[in-house]
């Protein structure tokens, strides 16, 4: 099954958002890095794109200040 997810920055410090979306690995593989998202600014959100499924999950963290 396929299900939708918005990830929001919803904060107003300077910090920002990174959303890695990762699918697990077959067959004895390492799990691949398919995409990230970056969401910068206050109200940034993920778009469609962004879902889970058997073989998918998300990992989000805060981006290393630049």
């Amino acid at each position: 099954m396929t299900k939708r997810v918005r990830i929001e920055n919803a904060d107003t410090a300077q910090y920002k958002v990174i959303v890695e979306i990762w699918d697990k690995g077959r067959d004895g593989q390492p799990d691949t890095l398919a995409d990230t998202k970056r969401l910068d600014y206050p109200t940034a959100m993920t778009d469609d794109s962004v879902y889970l499924t058997s073989t998918r999950y998300l990992v989000v963290k805060e981006a290393p200040v630049e």
